[in-house]
């Protein structure tokens, strides 16, 4: 009993480590500029700038202020640890598998990446079906058209469409990556009910489609309340409602669609949610 234990408490540990580390590394997209700066500078990384970039300049790397960044963040996540697992989760009925976690936590940052170019993507196909043409895509550090490039600027995405003439086809540019996203989860979510995949691709494809499912929802309302896309990360602005407007579609319309589409998608992606509605439709009947 004694080693479980302490087995137990090692994997706690590896997953606060790499929590805490990984989030340290991704503040260094999340930009946090001085008051007082220099003229071309951009400055990265929470809660100390860790990372900066210049124009014409190759990109500092702060080691002390990452180390510190992570240690911060190592100790958030073992207090965030401690909560949930001592007093939300109980509640809930749920227990923590740590063993499982580590797959998530690795696969979290490359998934978010391939469901941001499915993103862009999007509004080139769109784009281009409403009589436009590409002249620029840009995923993070990568420039993908017009040339094959890697960037010192990060940017979690950018799509520059021209020749688009009707209010309606630019308003489905806008509106095309968050909605391609989100036709990704459904289709990434019906398999799942019919096929037994082996553990890793369905913690894979079900994390893929946790970003489909939230791209829309979160693109929509975040921004209306001072946030951004992805909350820190992304456009400021609720690009897929301006999209919908500039079609036509009147705004009760488009929250109601957003919202049944998003419930669909939980119910398909989250078990016990999909179990608790079958119990309660059976209730009303019996």
């Amino acid at each position: 009993m004694r080693s479980v234990s302490q087995i137990l408490r090692f994997r706690i540990l590896v997953v606060v480590i790499v929590c805490g580390a990984l989030v340290a590394l991704a503040t260094g997209f999340f930009e946090n500029g001085p008051e007082i700066s220099i003229p071309g500078n951009r400055y990265y990384g929470y809660p100390l700038v860790w990372r900066v970039t210049g124009t014409f300049q190759p990109t500092e790397i702060i080691l002390t202020n990452l180390a510190i960044n992570m240690a911060f963040w190592i100790a958030i996540s073992f207090f965030a640890m401690i909560i949930l697992e001592k007093i939300v989760l109980p509640k809930l009925g749920i227990k923590i598998n740590y063993k499982s976690l580590i797959l998530p936590l690795v696969l979290f940052i490359p998934l978010g990446l391939v469901m941001d170019f499915v993103h862009e993507f999007g509004h080139v196909m769109w784009g281009v079906a409403a009589g436009g043409r590409l002249t620029y895509m840009k995923v993070t550090f990568f420039e993908i058209y017009p040339r094959l490039a890697i960037t010192p600027e990060f940017v979690l995405g950018k799509v520059l469409v021209e020749g688009i003439l009707t209010d309606f086809g630019y308003g489905l540019f806008l509106l095309g990556g968050a909605l391609t996203t989100n036709i990704a989860a459904w289709l990434l979510a019906l398999p799942l009910l019919k096929v037994k995949f082996r553990n890793k691709t369905q913690v894979a494809i079900r994390m893929l489609g946790l970003f489909g499912l939230l791209d829309l929802p979160f693109y929509v309302f975040l921004p209306q309340i001072g946030l951004q896309h992805w909350v820190f990360l992304g456009g400021y602005g609720p690009e897929p409602l301006i999209g919908a407007r500039m079609m036509g579609i009147p705004d009760p319309a488009f929250y109601a669609m957003v919202i049944i589409t998003t419930i669909g998608l939980i119910l398909f992606y989250f078990k016990p949610f999909r179990e608790k509605i079958k119990s309660m439709i059976k209730t009303l009947f019996v």
